[in-house]
């Protein structure tokens, strides 16, 4: 099966939010990435981001209407491919905190420098990053 993954980049006047990943995790762990995950069967990439902010964040967002920010695709549509869709969000409601403490060891806001000296999940977000456009 394909890995069809949202994400959010979630950009407050501290700047970007990023969680790192458990160091059990299956995929890229011990690693820094945007909040987000899976698509489930039958629901929309837009609902999906949704559901997985207010899971992992405790936070919640509108849904998205326009075109994502970011994207990303590795393989050849086999299991191993991996589709990811990025929106840049900068108005939800709640307070982020990492209620997802089986996925994630720790959350943060860095800057976008200090972004870009992490160990990041994907090294196409060294591309995407910097274009990034928060309140800052």
């Amino acid at each position: 099966m394909r890995h069809r993954v949202v994400v959010a980049a979630l950009l407050g006047p501290a700047g970007i939010l990023l969680c790192r990943r458990s160091p059990a995790a299956l995929a890229y762990p011990g690693r820094w990435d945007f909040p987000g995950g899976h698509i489930e069967d039958g629901e929309s990439a837009g609902d999906a981001l949704v559901r997985e902010l207010r899971e992992e964040l405790g936070i919640t967002i509108q849904r998205p209407r326009s075109a994502p920010s970011f994207q990303l695709s590795r393989g050849d549509g086999g299991p191993a491919s991996l589709q990811l869709q990025g929106w840049s969000i900068t108005d939800w409601d709640g307070v982020p905190s990492n209620r997802a403490l089986g996925e994630h060891t720790e959350i943060g806001w860095f800057g976008i420098p200090q972004a870009l000296s992490l160990d990041l999940a994907h090294p196409e977000y060294l591309v995407a990053i910097p274009q990034l456009r928060g309140p800052w």
